[in-house]
């Protein structure tokens, strides 16, 4: 019985490594939530329209929210306001990639790459710029 069970296992198809899970789906209470944050945010945006941190965070709720133009803009308005915000760019190289803008994409993963001092990210840009830098 052991071996069948072993044998069994062994066959068992294994997801790519590749291949992350999808995102679980946001709850309503949760999404309810998210767009009082986004209501919060834009109103400390107002308060101090050139905090970039607040346009970064914003960015986040809006993208977590499946709002994904809303979400690069906010990411492209923080990089207006702080050219050296890694972790804006890194963002806006994720957007831009999934929306087949490749040179957009390119130009925000040299961007992250140059402003970051985390390896991960580090990691991650030169991978991406690898990848679009390919005929």
């Amino acid at each position: 019985m052991r071996s069948y069970l072993l044998a069994a296992l062994l066959f068992v198809p294994v997801r790519a490594a590749a291949e992350p899970p999808p995102p679980p789906p946001e709850t309503p209470e949760t999404i309810a939530q998210l767009n009082k944050d986004a209501d919060s945010l834009q109103q400390q945006i107002k308060a101090s329209p050139k905090d970039a941190e607040l346009r970064v965070k914003l960015g986040f709720t809006y993208m977590r929210l499946r709002r994904h133009d809303d979400a690069q803009r906010c990411f492209e308005e923080a990089v207006q306001l702080d050219p050296k915000k890694a972790v804006a760019h890194y963002m806006l190289g994720m957007i831009y990639e999934k929306k087949g803008m490749k040179d957009k994409a390119l130009a925000a993963w040299k961007a992250c790459l140059e402003n970051t001092q985390d390896p991960s990210m580090k990691d991650t840009a030169s991978r991406h710029i690898h990848h679009l830098s390919r005929p």
